[in-house]
């Protein structure tokens, strides 16, 4: 396995996308276990990998995102973020925050969120007298929010992957996504008051506060109805994906009137595109999931970590500090495809609930959105406010001892994730 993970790295560092690396990998072990035989095996698992119900959410979550956008609802997000906090000082940054956690609630992706709310919250903090910089790295930051707070792809992959239940999930993610939001707002504001940021000066009527909120209402209303539906049994995860993508189709088209048909081609194609690079990575790591499976690695890894420590805790922490690393060089999804089926197993083996450690699991590899070398997200803001990457690296580093302290949190106080599951009997 040495020899095939550095067949894997130097697949990577050559270019490849990770699909075709993971996919020539995992066919190369695959040959060397049964030869022409088990080479039969590789299409069947690859659509095995894809015929699972659950994970045609994914596309629709990612057209619900794109509809949003294009219905310019997210427009709508920030101005209701605006009117709660906006008098705040550096009203803008606590805005940026928050309309990301409103948007988290509807997209569970952070490169739609700073592709979408990027643009406009980097220029308006540029415009009120921000470091441009700053703006960039905090729409980094509070994107991250995303594959956190209900409904995630990133959460939902792992609950098809670990065969966990999917609501459970959700819930013990919620608890995590509202608890990083609160400790982002807290950083922004000892930087604020630290540094001076402006305020808005004006206060906002009663009356128009009420305007603000009801053409805000059809997107927060979102994923009331998306979580409500799927604790109450009315539907399953994918069947609210597409009710959310119904949903805002309603809104575009009938009730705001912002979307129109001629537009819905262009955000059909863009969020194919996204899944078509997901699901890819998705088959070809079943295979890689069903040797791994085959060699019994899970139950071997289990015994290696037991060999260091029994303690869970220090376990989680070991395991944490391996997926940091693996997060700053994979992309989050290949990262949780490849190493979910080795992990998750070896984890309960060692006592660590596997609805606390996907959370975990989760948490740790979405930071790499955000970290160099590879960070998408950095690249994304990078593109939008037209910094170097370099630049929005280092005005990072408060958000990254954020990150890192709010991982510790919820490492040594599994209550955090567990305590919602537990109590609507999804953990006994």
């Amino acid at each position: 396995m040495l020899i095939a993970g550095l067949v894997f790295v130097i697949l990577l560092v050559i270019g490849l996308p990770i699909a075709f690396a993971v996919g020539i990998l995992s066919t190369g072990l695959i040959f060397s276990a049964g030869g022409m035989n088990f080479l039969m095996l590789v299409p069947q698992r690859m659509f095995a990998g894809l015929n699972v119900f659950t994970i045609m959410a994914i596309p629709f979550f990612f057209l619900a995102a794109e509809l949003m956008t294009a219905a310019k609802i997210v427009e709508d997000l920030m101005e209701f973020a605006d009117a709660v906090v906006g008098r705040l000082r550096g009203g803008l940054a606590h805005v940026n925050v928050l309309a990301s956690a409103f948007f988290a609630g509807i997209s569970g992706s952070a490169i739609a969120d700073v592709a979408s709310l990027g643009a406009i919250e980097i220029r308006a903090m540029e415009a009120h007298g921000y470091d441009k910089r700053f703006a960039a790295a905090l729409t980094v930051a509070s994107s991250l929010i995303g594959p956190i707070i209900p409904p995630s792809i990133i959460i939902m992959l792992y609950a098809s992957i670990a065969q966990v239940s999917v609501a459970a999930m959700f819930l013990a993610a919620f608890v995590p996504g509202l608890l990083l939001t609160a400790l982002l707002m807290l950083l922004v504001a000892y930087l604020a008051k630290k540094n001076n940021f402006p305020r808005r000066e004006h206060r906002i009527a009663p009356r128009e506060f009420l305007a603000i909120s009801l053409r805000a209402g059809a997107a927060l209303a979102m994923p009331g109805i998306i979580m409500g539906g799927i604790l109450s049994g009315i539907f399953t995860a994918t069947e609210a994906a597409a009710v959310a993508v119904l949903y805002v189709l309603l809104i575009g088209l009938f009730v705001k009137r912002t979307l129109t048909f001629k537009m819905i081609p262009g955000c059909l194609l863009r969020a194919g595109i996204m899944t078509s690079v997901i699901f890819m990575v998705l088959a070809t790591a079943s295979i890689f999931a069903w040797f791994i499976g085959l060699e019994r690695l899970p139950e071997r890894m289990a015994g290696g970590l037991l060999l260091i420590t029994s303690d869970p805790t220090i376990l989680l922490l070991l395991i944490a500090g391996m997926l940091i690393l693996v997060g700053m060089f994979m992309d989050v999804g290949a990262a949780l495809i490849v190493m979910a089926p080795i992990l998750a197993p070896a984890a309960v083996s060692a006592g660590i609930d596997p609805i606390h450690f996907g959370i975990v699991m989760s948490l740790t590899l979405v930071m790499g959105l955000a970290t160099p070398p590879v960070g998408p997200c950095l690249f994304a803001a990078a593109s939008v406010s037209r910094l170097k990457i370099e630049s929005i690296s280092r005005a990072m580093l408060p958000f990254y001892a954020l990150q890192m302290l709010f991982l510790l949190i919820l490492i040594l106080v599994p209550q955090i994730s567990l305590t919602l599951p537990q109590l609507m009997g999804y953990i006994r």
